[in-house]
């Protein structure tokens, strides 16, 4: 699978090092500006300076401002992409107006778009690249070993696109099994992401504490399946 991600600050350039780290996938990596103008009246102009081709499956647009989402169809275009992931992480990046006006215009052209909140939300939703991308990345998924009462190994099925599953999962080992989702919501509450912290809507609750909820029900769940056998 071939994604082009777009990147525009240190929250997109995390995410790119991840993915390339984690997947065998060909992966190419267009830079923003970090200043653009309040409303882009001629995206085309800006996006003919970076070097953009066309051929790829997937546009990862991981933009930091409202002006840079205003691109994302028209860099959808020039790419050739089937389908748009845009994660919103902190709500200012793009609004639910903004997202909604997006997303009728992929619509029109034939280009699946989502738009996940958080990023660590995403999840398989039947065929195409973007299950295709979510089936490794997005909410996470993990295979925990325990022995006793204490977790020994913990195996990352799917991991959040940030990379903090990986984190935790590197330092539950040696952790008591009831105290491990709640060690887990920690460890990726510390991990360097920079998901907002500040109470936001849709959810009128701050992105980061969603991550951490999902990766310790990530390990609520895989404890379960391991007191049951699933998968072993």
């Amino acid at each position: 699978m071939k994604i082009i991600v777009f990147t525009q600050g240190l929250y997109g350039e995390r995410i790119y090092r991840n993915l390339s780290r984690r997947s065998d996938w060909t992966l190419g990596e267009v830079k923003m500006p970090r200043s653009l103008p309040p409303l882009p009246e001629e995206p085309e102009e800006i996006l003919g300076g970076l070097g953009i081709s066309g051929g790829w499956d997937i546009l990862l647009f991981l933009g930091e401002s409202p002006s840079a989402a205003m691109l994302i169809p028209d860099a959808a275009r020039l790419c050739g992409v089937e389908a748009v992931i845009a994660p919103v992480d902190r709500y200012s990046w793009l609004p639910l107006g903004l997202e909604h006006q997006l997303a009728a215009e992929l619509r029109e052209m034939g280009v699946e778009a989502i738009f996940p909140r958080p990023f660590c939300s995403l999840t398989p939703r039947g065929d195409g690249p973007v299950d295709r991308f979510a089936e490794r990345f997005g909410m996470p998924k993990l295979r925990i070993e325990v022995e006793g009462d204490i977790i020994r190994h913990v195996e990352v099925l799917r991991g959040a696109p940030c990379g903090s599953t990986w984190f935790m999962a590197e330092r539950l080992p040696g952790t008591r099994v009831g105290e491990a989702p709640e060690r887990g919501g920690l460890l990726v509450q510390i991990y360097p992401c920079l998901a907002s912290r500040d109470i936001e809507p849709p959810f009128d609750d701050a992105p980061i504490h969603i991550s951490a909820r999902l990766a310790m029900r990530a390990i609520e769940r895989a404890l379960r399946e391991t007191r049951s056998g699933v998968g072993l």
